[in-house]
């Protein structure tokens, strides 16, 4: 199946990028994605680097890669919330099945862009950076995803063990008591639990096979045979895990192109109802 690729602009933002399948069912409801760029990152590029591009066309769902102020995010989050706005006018979008997702600064935009409107998406995922929330009430729950290398800007603590960066740090002490998952006081330990200080509830390791692409699109030789930790955890009420953190053996700051399949895997089990409700699928 041959995607479809359109553009257009709401202002002075610059293009929008939609990834639609190659024909449209003006009666069927399409899940939607949208796909935030890192940093002096190409929306475009992104797509693929991160995999989008075959997910669009295996799950039959809608992609949009804004080009956006991409060294902010808070100050951002309306002009997101516009083109999402935008895009159930333009197209026949499940109001209940949206999602942010993004590379490094993007996946801190899809942190703000939940804080911000806490009743619009069903799930959020990062990859490889992220921020803290500024409505941290425990009100609602959100999906959060996480990946990170184990070479990908973690630190060593004051007692030598491996940690995430500090904002990450932030991030999951916020989204665990957003999520009513732990309280706020917990403190993390990094000694037994290296990297994220929590304990998971299961862990998987999954080997999958994948390229690697720099900041430019340019690709690496497909690898595998290397080890992928998913670390679950869950909370009541719900079957599949509220939050997922993946741990890549020996990545820096890079994309993979199976990030979209591991956050469609992970997105794909929530829905949001009108009424602002997180229900499984």
């Amino acid at each position: 199946m041959v995607i479809q690729v359109k553009t257009y602009k709401l202002d002075s933002h610059g293009t929008i990028y939609a990834y639609l399948p190659s024909y449209i069912i003006e009666t069927k409801k399409y899940p939607l994605v949208m796909a935030l760029c890192c940093t002096t990152g190409n929306p475009q590029a992104e797509v693929k680097t991160n995999g989008w591009d075959k997910i669009v066309k295996e799950e039959d769902i809608i992609v949009i890669a804004p080009t956006y102020n991409n060294y902010a995010t808070y100050s951002e989050t309306k002009y997101i919330k516009s083109v999402i706005d935008d895009a159930i006018k333009r197209y026949p979008i499940d109001t209940e099945r949206i999602y942010s997702t993004g590379f490094s600064n993007g996946g801190a935009l899809s942190v703000a862009l939940v804080s911000t409107y806490p009743n619009l998406l069903a799930g959020i995922s990062a990859m490889g950076w992220s921020i803290g929330m500024n409505n941290k009430s425990p009100n609602s729950k959100i999906p959060f995803l996480l990946i990170q290398g184990t070479n990908e800007y973690t630190q060593i603590t004051s007692s030598g063990d491996k940690a995430i960066m500090d904002d990450e740090i932030i991030t999951l002490k916020d989204i665990f008591y957003y999520n009513n998952m732990k309280e706020k006081d917990v403190i993390p330990d990094y000694h037994q639990y290296p990297y994220w200080g929590y304990k998971p509830h299961e862990k998987e390791l999954i080997y999958p096979e994948y390229t690697d692409y720099d900041l430019y699109g340019n690709s690496s030789n497909k690898k595998s045979g290397i080890e992928w930790t998913l670390n679950l955890f869950f909370t009541d009420n719900y079957k599949k895990p509220l939050v997922e953190l993946i741990l890549v053996e020996n990545s820096n700051h890079i994309p993979h192109d199976c990030n979209a399949r591991l956050a469609w895997n992970f997105f794909g089990g929530f829905k949001r109802t009108e009424t602002g409700q997180l229900k499984e699928i």
